[in-house]
């Protein structure tokens, strides 16, 4: 991030508690760089169409200047609710239209669907701009984040009503415009792929009834079946192209109105933790990431950090794809949203102080929490200020060494205040200022691949349809793979499966690619796969693997471009997967390795290739479940399922040819300037590096650098160690 020419690191900050001067102020003493300031311009100023009162927006904007020293300011908008006018103006454009028994809204649910929204809003949008342009502050702000739906993060407000088959009318009207351009207009087109002949443009309706639920009722279980799910698929697709859509409507009516050069972006693309063996990223909408990238009105996308990560001992871990958006030439921009040890009650605080360690499950949600429920509100923090700090450095670290400017979220209030907080935010800004001028580019030899287009054709995992099993197989989501991949002591990089194909994909680096939910190949994906399939490439293969095309479902049709023939098995069964031949390399661990799940899932898949080396089998069942094939100037594996650990992780690596930093069980992060150490427990850690380098333990400045080859610390657990590291001068 680059403001009149200067490289920021982009901590940033914004809290529930930004009308209190202190807590500006501590974040700023604490190194921030950004202040995030929320404006509700829609609600607050925007009396009608046209018609406006800033001075909310002034005061807010006054306060700021009084007392946020010299950083620079992102102004967050939120979109979806709006000043009670426009629900009474456009009742047919809102979730909760005025009746005259009501008395007065608060404020109006606007359907984020709705072109008349869009329209109205991006008006909105362009005047509050050119107003921002006259005020004496304009110098100072750097961008705009545009939020909208449920929890401003792009979702819509409804999936427990859409998930039943109830509609609010604007889907069912836009959706018949959408599928009018999707298919030409050729209601002959329309009536094959529905397989209904009496349906037209005026009379489509969103999927209802078994399209509804999806094929995980009645057919291949956690993959809708194009041959009969059809209305399903487009609703979403429908549904995904129209919010990227508005989302890059809204940031290109900013630019045009700001005249210079600003940053403008959203929530957008949870790719990397609403998609797996099941998905639910469909139902929100917000799940097509390329479409942003091609966009040039669009700046950056942002997430927020995993809310099934942030223990201590555990990875960091983001919603979205930072890799894909760099590669696009667009910003990372994550939320760092975590509550502090402060908020613990005493009872809490007392169990926490006094658990031994050495007894903590690791790897878990809940590793040192005497009640092991998930709690968003206790909200993951250390048992005391130096775990809670080290949370904080990991966080920092991670976003650092993957070039995402990220903000601390003061969610709870009032949270980061702590003079000890302050100063340990002060020392990673530092270290941040510092490493803007350092190469930090990946090292990763390791890339995981996720596709944005295969959960369109999965049934949803929400709580309506699938309550218990969304409990049982929540491990399933890549959020949940990546605890163990996180564990694994390998740096990698996620992509988007397209990104394959893009001209500056960096594949030359990738000695191991793992595919994690590629169930749908495109033509185009599929170039980008062929591209890489040389140099002793190793790619993996999990689950689904391009087994779907746009009519129908066939395992047999993916074998010429994983390399290997599948088959499978239309139940529902316990898919488990057993190490078979622990001679080897693939399988050194034996037993240990053995991965799988014990809830019910289908279709279960299979490798059924003669030419294939069988590595692991099902257990219930016999079927090849780990199977390798050697194609000469590059080798396949697959595996059945995509919850493999982080011991069958370094295998892969290994057996690729790559290195393996640290085999302790802990977190690691690189680049090519910097590691980050988090550990899950005690001891001594050690880090081999790939050669001989000069390293700089960056958290303690009395220590001086050194030249080595392997680093070694003695370290307690839930703590965090960051070096500068640097080649060796010849």
């Amino acid at each position: 991030m680059f403001v009149n020419d200067q490289a920021l690191h982009g901590m940033t900050a914004t809290s529930c508690a930004f009308n209190q001067a202190q807590v500006v102020e501590d974040f700023v003493s604490g190194g921030v760089e950004i202040m995030m300031i929320w404006i509700e311009a829609g609600i607050h100023c925007w009396l009608g169409p046209g018609k406006y009162d800033w001075s909310y927006a002034e005061q807010k904007l006054r306060f700021f200047a009084e007392h946020s020293g010299s950083t620079h300011w992102l102004i967050r908008v939120r979109l979806g609710l709006l000043n009670p006018w426009f629900g009474k103006t456009h009742p047919t454009e809102v979730h909760n239209p005025q009746t005259p028994t009501e008395g007065e809204r608060k404020m109006s649910v606007a359907n984020i669907a709705s072109p008349v929204w869009r329209d109205q809003v991006s008006q909105m949008l362009e005047d509050f701009t050119v107003w921002l342009k006259t005020t004496e502050w304009a110098p100072r702000i750097i961008g705009f984040m545009l939020n909208a739906g449920s929890t401003e993060e792009w979702l819509i407000f409804d999936t427990d009503k859409t998930c039943r088959g109830d509609y609010h009318p604007v889907y069912t009207r836009e959706l018949r415009q959408w599928l009018g351009r999707r298919y030409n207009n050729d209601v002959d087109a329309l009536r094959e792929a529905w397989k209904s002949p009496g349906v037209t443009f005026e009379t489509a309706d969103c999927p209802k009834g078994q399209v509804r639920n999806g094929s995980h009722i009645w057919g291949p279980f956690t993959l809708r079946d194009p041959a009969v799910d059809r209305p399903a698929i487009d609703y979403y697709h429908f549904l995904n192209e129209t919010l990227a859509d508005h989302l890059l409507h809204f940031c290109r009516a900013v630019k045009q109105a700001a005249g210079t050069p600003i940053l403008c972006g959203g929530f957008h693309s949870y790719l990397w933790w609403e998609t797996g063996v099941y998905s639910y990223i469909q139902e929100y909408g917000h799940g097509l990431i390329q479409r942003l990238c091609k966009s040039p009105d669009i700046d950056f996308v942002s997430d927020i950090t995993s809310y099934d990560m942030r223990y201590p001992g555990g990875p960091s871990g983001y919603l979205g794809l930072a890799h894909t958006l760099n590669l696009n030439n667009k910003l990372h921009y994550t939320e760092v949203d975590l509550s502090t040890t402060q908020i613990l009650e005493q009872s809490w605080q007392r169990a926490w102080a006094e658990m031994d360690p050495a007894s903590a499950r690791l790897a878990s949600a809940e590793p040192a929490i005497p009640d092991p429920i998930w709690k968003w509100a206790k909200g993951y923090c250390g048992r005391d200020w130096e775990e809670q700090i080290a949370i904080l450095q990991r966080e920092h670290a991670h976003n650092l060494i993957t070039g995402t400017p990220y903000w601390w979220f003061d969610i709870r209030k009032n949270n980061y205040q702590h003079p000890k907080l302050v100063q340990a935010m002060a020392r990673l800004s530092e270290i941040g200022k510092q490493a803007v001028d350092w190469d930090r580019s990946s090292i990763s030899e390791v890339a995981f691949v996720c596709s944005e287009q295969t959960p369109m054709y999965q049934s949803a995992m929400n709580g309506t349809l699938l309550r218990f099993e969304m409990e049982s197989s929540h491990g399933l989501l890549l959020d949940g793979c990546n605890r163990g991949w996180g564990m694994a002591g390998i740096p990698f990089d996620t992509y988007e499966l397209h990104d394959l194909a893009h001209d500056d994909f960096p594949g030359e680096q990738y000695k191991l690619i793992i595919f994690v939910n590629c169930g749908f190949i495109s033509d185009r994906a599929a170039e980008g796969i062929r591209r890489w399939q040389r140099d002793g490439r190793v790619m993996t293969w999990t689950f689904v693997a391009g087994v779907l095309n746009e009519t129908r479902i066939d395992p047999a049709m993916s074998a010429d471009l994983i390399g290997m023939t599948l088959n499978w098995s239309k139940h529902r069964r316990n898919i488990r997967v057993l190490i078979e031949d622990d001679s080897h390399p693939l399988c050194v661990g034996g037993s240990a390795l053995d991965f799988g799940i014990e809830g019910s899932v289908g279709p279960v898949m299979f490798v059924d290739d003669l030419a294939a080396l069988p590595l692991g089998r099902l257990r219930d069942g016999g079927e090849v479940g780990f199977a390798l094939r050697d194609h000469g100037d590059w080798k396949s594996v697959y595996l059945s399922m995509m919850n493999f650990g982080p011991a069958l992780l370094r295998n892969l690596t290994r057996f690729a040819r790559g290195h393996v930093w640290c085999e302790s069980g802990d977190v690691i992060y690189a680049n090519r300037s910097m590691i980050c150490l988090h550990t899950a427990s005690q001891g001594r850690k050690t880090i081999t590096l790939p050669g001989r380098m000069r390293v700089t333990d960056l958290l303690d400045e009395s220590s001086a650098a050194q030249t080595t080859n392997r680093i070694t610390h003695l370290m307690p657990p839930y703590r965090t160690a960051i070096w500068r590291i640097e080649p060796e001068k010849p």
